[in-house]
C-alpha cells in the first residue's frame, strides 16, 4: 500500500526546474534554427517586392507617358547615396507646350532593407545593358545628368531624343542570393527583369 501511494505521489510531483529549463533551452534551439533557415526566405520575398515596385514605377511612367501625351522623367534622387532606395516618376509638362509646371507624380521607397546595389561576382543580365554600376544606363551611374524620360510615343530617351538602354540592380545587403535586376530598352520602353538563387546566373523573372 505504502509503495502504491509513493508511486502515485512520485507521478504527481510534475517537473523539476532543470527539466523546465532543458525543455525551454531546447525550444530555444528549434526556434533559433527555424529562424536561421527562414531568413534567406524573408529576404527573397523583400527582394521581390522590391523589384516588383521598380517595375512598376516604370511601367505606370510609360503608361502616363502615353496615355497623357507627356514627357515623364525616372530618376533616383537618394543616389549613390548608402542606402539608396528611392526612385521618383516627374510629370515633365514644361517639355509640351502650354501644359504647364512639372509635376512629381509619385516618389517610391523600396522596403525591406533593400537597396540599389550589385553584389560580387554577378555578371551583367542577358540584355548586357552593362553592369558597371547599380544604376547604370548608358553607361553612365545614375543615369544621364540631363535626365531620361519616357516619351508620348513609349520610348524611353534622354533629352536629346537618343534611346537609352539601362539596368537597375537591387537586393538586401549582405544577401547574395537576393540579387535582382531590371532592364529597360529604350527603343521600345520594354521593361524586363530577372532574379537570381546565388548561383551567379540570371533568370528572367517577369
Amino acid at each position: 500500500m505504502n509503495s502504491q501511494v509513493r508511486a502515485i505521489r512520485h507521478r504527481a510531483r510534475g517537473f523539476t526546474m532543470i527539466e523546465v529549463m532543458i525543455a525551454v533551452a531546447v525550444i530555444a534551439i528549434v526556434m533559433a534554427m527555424a529562424i536561421t533557415q527562414m531568413q534567406p526566405a524573408v529576404q527573397q520575398s523583400r527582394a521581390n517586392a522590391g523589384m516588383a515596385e521598380v517595375v512598376s514605377a516604370f511601367r505606370t511612367a510609360q503608361s502616363y507617358a502615353v496615355s497623357y501625351r507627356r514627357f515623364v522623367q525616372v530618376s533616383f534622387p537618394s543616389y549613390p547615396g548608402v542606402n539608396a532606395n528611392q526612385l521618383q516618376v516627374t510629370i515633365k509638362n514644361s517639355m509640351t507646350p502650354n501644359a504647364g509646371n512639372d509635376v512629381i507624380f509619385a516618389t517610391y521607397a523600396l522596403e525591406g532593407s533593400v537597396y540599389y546595389q550589385k553584389y560580387t561576382g554577378m555578371p551583367d543580365t542577358p540584355d548586357a545593358f552593362g553592369n558597371a554600376t547599380a544604376v547604370n544606363f548608358e553607361g553612365v551611374d545614375g543615369g544621364p545628368t540631363t535626365g531620361m524620360f519616357f516619351q508620348p510615343d513609349g520610348t524611353f530617351v534622354d533629352s536629346t531624343g537618343n534611346p537609352v538602354n539601362g539596368t537597375v540592380f537591387l537586393g538586401v545587403n549582405n544577401f547574395a542570393s537576393s540579387a535582382r535586376a531590371i532592364t529597360i530598352l529604350g527603343s521600345t520602353g520594354r521593361v524586363k527583369s530577372y532574379h537570381t538563387n546565388g548561383t551567379n546566373a540570371w533568370k528572367q523573372a517577369y
